[in-house]
């Protein structure tokens, strides 16, 4: 079976709808671009030597694991750029998390609660009661 644009074998999406479920946070540009490479390399993608290394230096330029190399690597940048802005997001949301616990005088607040509950508790005549 092939793709429908060229002659391309035709691999299907790789469990992109279940990692957009299980972490939403993933979903945008990675699974695009995991999608994308593995579509393209299809079955043929095989083992490749990680791009950079010896190995893929010795095979010559028109070897297809030199190119499935770049592609994977490509994909692995992607994916740790996600991994930052997520990152990023926590540390913003705990940073603010923060703010928002130091914003107030909790011993005060703890108090005031303690001090309404026992006058509630002295005070029966305070609680509703369903007609």
């Amino acid at each position: 079976m092939t793709h429908a644009d060229d002659q391309r074998p035709y691999v299907p999406k790789a469990d992109a709808s279940r990692q957009e479920i299980s972490n939403p946070n993933l979903a945008d540009p990675y699974v695009a671009v995991r999608n994308w490479v593995q579509w393209t390399v299809g079955s043929a993608g095989g083992s490749a030597p990680a791009a950079g290394s010896a190995t893929w230096c010795a095979l010559p330029d028109d070897h297809p694991a030199k190119f499935v190399s770049v592609l994977i690597a490509g994909t692995r940048w992607v994916l740790e750029q996600e991994l930052d802005r997520i990152d990023e997001r926590r540390r913003v949301l705990k940073s603010a998390a923060e703010e928002v616990a130091q914003a107030r005088d909790w011993a005060v607040v703890a108090k005031r609660i303690r001090l309404r509950d026992e006058w509630i508790r002295s005070n029966p005549w305070v609680n509703r009661r369903i007609a």
